[in-house]
């Protein structure tokens, strides 16, 4: 192929089901079944135009230029699959398809919300069943092959995602068609809002704190307004979600001023009642106490005696409870982890790199994401990349301040909103 996958992407991730179980039950012919099974997928993905990334295993990760290419290459590599003569070995593959934005650098895919998505989504099919996400459905709608429907397998929150995602599964006569329930996390208590933005980069940072909290009960996400802080906590609680049976809430504590509300407030959010002659901070400890839960308490800043008190008082409690906070100071409880947010990564404005490596930076992509919600033919060149990287850098890649900045394209161009900040740093 002389032009890879690039911009909008349709990726396509498989791999075989149970395969360690299968390496260990056919030690002797497991390494032929492979070769015959990369053989196979690799011949139907190039067939399809279908540009193999990386191979992990036994997994394939491929990117194509339309989910029409995408589905076909799916169709006919579960059809090869399933005439293949492997004796009794139960060999088959699962395939997810997703579509989003993904910039090629050099062999490899930037794009973490899209290749987190097409991961997910493959994760809960079964061996044999090809699933795809409501955007690539969407997509190929009016385009399937002949005999081929979708089938509507209603939504489903998946693993590491804020948001519930609509599945669809390809449904072909001559192929499997019935499937357990899929493996999600739909079960799982939580509130966590929808959120109507894409989330950009913070790819370290979500890690980070995933880790932190694996070894740390009360981690604190500290920095000034407007860095990010909620945002950085809902995605990593999201990501943290089946790690916690019993739930995971979000308590917004922002338009609360009274300092005693924040015991009833929990309560509310995660949908306890009141018992009478208890008083709710006993209702809780109760509640909680041989449950499993992670509590996102956000915008403690100006609650944050109240805060640091409940903190302390439920973790004594709750002997597996973790609670993920967000304040602009530390709570300055006993055994607490205090994580200063990081503004996002920003170009030098006077070592500008080329345009097509701009994107690399999360105050870049940050700021285009926005823009094109309110200019959807918003586009970065020649003329307008270096008050772009202006307008970051003048801002110190903090978010809020970004995201108001982008807001401002569908009245003005780059170089002018560069200009207004310029004119107001001078005074």
């Amino acid at each position: 192929m002389s032009d890879l996958p690039t911009g909008t992407v349709t990726f396509l991730f498989t791999d075989i089901e149970g395969s360690t179980k299968l390496a260990q039950d056919y030690p002797d012919q497991w390494e032929s079944l492979r070769e015959r099974h990369h053989s196979i997928l690799q011949s139907a993905m190039e067939s399809y135009d279908g540009y193999v990334f990386q191979i992990i295993g036994d997994a394939f990760c491929v990117a194509f230029h339309t989910t029409s290419d995408g589905l076909n290459a799916a169709l006919e590599a579960q059809r090869k699959l399933q005439n293949e003569d492997r004796g009794d070995i139960p060999i088959k593959v699962r395939m997810g398809l997703h579509t989003g934005s993904a910039e090629l650098q050099t062999t490899d895919y930037r794009g973490y919300l899209t290749m987190a998505k097409v991961q997910r989504v493959m994760s809960v099919a079964f061996g044999g069943q090809v699933l795809l996400s409501n955007i690539s459905a969407e997509l190929i709608h009016n385009e399937l092959p002949k005999g081929i429907t979708l089938r509507d397998m209603k939504e489903h929150r998946l693993k590491g995602l804020p948001d519930p995602e609509l599945l669809w599964q390809m449904v072909a006569p001559d192929l499997q068609q019935d499937f357990p329930p899929l493996q999600s996390l739909k079960e799982i208590p939580n509130n966590l809002p929808v959120q109507l933005t894409n989330f950009i980069g913070r790819e370290k940072e979500v890690e980070q704190i995933k880790k932190l909290l694996e070894k740390n009960r009360l981690v604190t996400l500290t920095g000034s307004g407007g860095t990010g802080k909620t945002r950085l906590s809902l995605q990593a609680a999201a990501e943290l979600l089946d790690h916690f049976d019993h739930g995971v809430w979000f308590v917004e504590l922002a338009p609360l001023t009274d300092p005693d509300l924040i015991p009833q407030t929990i309560l509310s959010t995660i949908g306890v009642n009141e018992q009478q002659g208890w008083t709710p901070i006993e209702v809780l400890k109760e509640y909680l106490h041989e449950k499993e839960s992670l509590i996102v308490l956000d915008n403690c800043e100006h609650l944050i005696e109240a805060s640091a008190k409940l903190a302390n008082t439920l973790l004594n409690a709750a002997p597996s409870l973790k609670i993920l906070a967000s304040s602009r100071e530390a709570l300055g409880v006993k055994g607490e982890l205090s994580y200063p947010v990081p503004s996002l990564s920003l170009p030098d404005p006077k070592h500008l790199p080329v345009i097509e490596q701009l994107s690399q930076y999360e105050a870049v992509r940050l700021f285009i994401d926005r823009a094109s919600l309110v200019s959807p033919h918003f586009d970065v060149n020649k003329k307008n990349a270096p008050a772009l990287a202006q307008i970051c850098y003048r801002l110190d890649g903090i978010p809020l301040a970004i995201e108001l900045a982008a807001a401002r394209v569908k009245m003005m161009s780059v170089e002018q909103i560069s200009a207004r900040l310029d004119d107001r740093s001078a005074c």
